[in-house]
């Protein structure tokens, strides 16, 4: 017996752990904390997260389509 997942199970994950990863991962701070330097990381860290999310989930519609299931 075996379980199948389904395959928007795969981007969707991949989504999650993006968004995780760009929420929870350690900024590295040299001892002195900027407001400024703190928002511009934010800010990097979100458009950085917005494009791989996009990425994935293009990669997925392209393979589906590819795959002729769309």
């Amino acid at each position: 017996m075996h379980v199948v997942l389904p395959i928007w199970l795969v981007p969707l994950s991949l989504t999650v752990l993006i968004w995780v990863a760009a929420i929870f991962w350690p900024s590295a701070d040299e001892g002195v904390s900027y407001q400024l330097r703190a928002l511009v990381l934010a800010l990097v860290r979100f458009s950085a997260a917005s494009a791989a999310t996009l990425l994935v989930w293009l990669a997925y519609l392209i393979w589906l389509v590819v795959a002729g299931g769309a």
